[in-house]
């Protein structure tokens, strides 16, 4: 009787089996989504505007054609037809250098938010790897317990032992169960949250836990110093352009013809149109030209100062925590070797049940401790690809095994 009550409690807690997944590594997860996403698509936007600045910037004014009709009495009448064109401006070659330069703080900021949105991407498929190692180590060690459970409820059936050791074994495994439950239920979480980026994500996938990636020995140019660099260049380029305040002429030509009674003449028609800077020679426009200037190198600075700030933080955290997981890695080899010995142990009677529910609490604790320290080198090493110390393009080494 005790042995069908423990085998129809096992029973509730083991789910239904699992079958074959796919295995899906980093590198394949991000190689599903390229600019086509819609995210990568809404933040080139900016890039799109600036380069029609530059075409509009860098296209003459059209010409203008007129035709005037004078008829006043119905004896006279006089027909006008001109052609008049506004000559580009004499600071025409600088509005467009700085238009230029303008394009190119967009494409930094572009490649800064290309850079975040796969720093996004590597953080959704991290948290959806830890997650499933997470409800792997558990799901590991609510099965070790079920096993020796099962092997006590025969004992206690054929009146070897009471049956108190099944009936903890099997208190403990409903605990491990429990958190199982709460840890697939995060992984499924997840994986929806990764599957988000790309519907090619395939349903039942398997997620690889990734290795934390190298540090590079130099850092590049961060694009938020680029972005800052190229904006003081088109502040600089804008504000050359509007000290130059005497605008070009407008030309006009065209034909005239009078016509009074049965005669008539005709002949050709020049002008010009020019606007004298008596009273305003753009000092609005040159003061703010100086005011973005000095604020655009305030940007510049302040872009410096943060970017150098957050790599000596990044690299010192990382630099930690690498350390820590290089240290504790290998401690953490021989648990199946030492659950297994543990196990023995109890089933021989050389140790008891206590000290075998605290080897596997011991080891339980410790590897989820683990993949914490793993989450937060993880996290370290986005924060070091934020700041420019790994390249984008950059693919870590990946676990040759599901959650390694």
């Amino acid at each position: 009787m005790f042995r069908t009550f423990v085998a129809g409690t096992l029973a509730a807690l083991v789910g239904a089996g699992a079958g074959a997944q796919t295995i899906l590594s980093e590198s394949d997860y991000l190689s599903l989504v390229d600019g086509s996403h819609p995210a990568a698509v809404a933040a080139a936007e900016e890039l799109a505007i600036a380069r029609s600045n530059l075409v509009a910037a860098s296209t003459f004014d059209n010409p203008s054609i007129g035709l005037v009709r004078e008829d006043p009495s119905g004896d006279a009448a006089q027909t006008d037809a001109m052609i008049s064109w506004q000559l580009p401006d004499f600071g025409r070659r600088l509005e467009i250098e700085a238009r230029k330069k303008e394009v190119a703080a967009a494409q930094a900021r572009l490649g800064l938010e290309r850079a975040a949105l796969r720093v996004s991407m590597r953080e959704a498929y991290a948290d959806w790897a830890l997650a499933s190692a997470r409800a792997d180590r558990l799901l590991s060690q609510r099965t070790r317990l079920e096993e020796l459970a099962r092997r006590e409820a025969r004992r206690a059936e054929s009146g070897e032992v009471s049956g108190l050791e099944a009936r903890r074994l099997l208190l403990a495994a409903s605990a491990l169960g429990a958190q199982h439950a709460l840890a697939s239920a995060t992984e499924e979480e997840m994986r929806a949250r990764a599957r988000r980026w790309s519907s090619r994500v395939p349903a039942d996938a398997k997620p690889l836990l990734p290795a934390t990636s190298a540090i590079a020995e130099t850092a590049e140019q961060h694009p938020l110093v680029l972005a800052a660099e190229a904006d003081l260049a088109a502040a600089l380029a804008a504000e050359g352009a509007a000290k130059r305040f005497l605008r070009s002429p407008e030309l006009m030509a065209g034909w005239q013809r009078q016509e009074g009674g049965a005669d008539s003449v005709d002949g050709p028609l020049y002008g010009i149109n020019w606007s004298m800077p008596l009273f305003g020679r753009n000092q609005a426009g040159r003061s703010a030209a100086a005011a973005r200037v000095e604020a655009a190198r305030a940007r510049l600075d302040q872009a410096r100062r943060e970017v150098e700030a957050r790599r000596q933080g990044a690299l010192a955290a990382y630099r930690r925590l690498a350390e820590q997981i290089e240290a504790i890695s290998p401690t953490m080899e021989g648990n199946d070797r030492m659950l297994e010995g543990a196990e023995a142990a109890f089933l021989l009677g050389e140790a008891s049940l206590t000290d075998l529910l605290e080897t596997h609490r011991s080891v339980t604790e410790a590897e989820l401790a683990l993949l914490e320290l793993r989450e937060s080198a993880l996290a370290a090493s986005r924060e070091l690809q934020r700041l420019g110390f790994l390249d984008s393009s950059h693919t870590p080494n990946d676990s040759k095994e599901p959650n390694s």
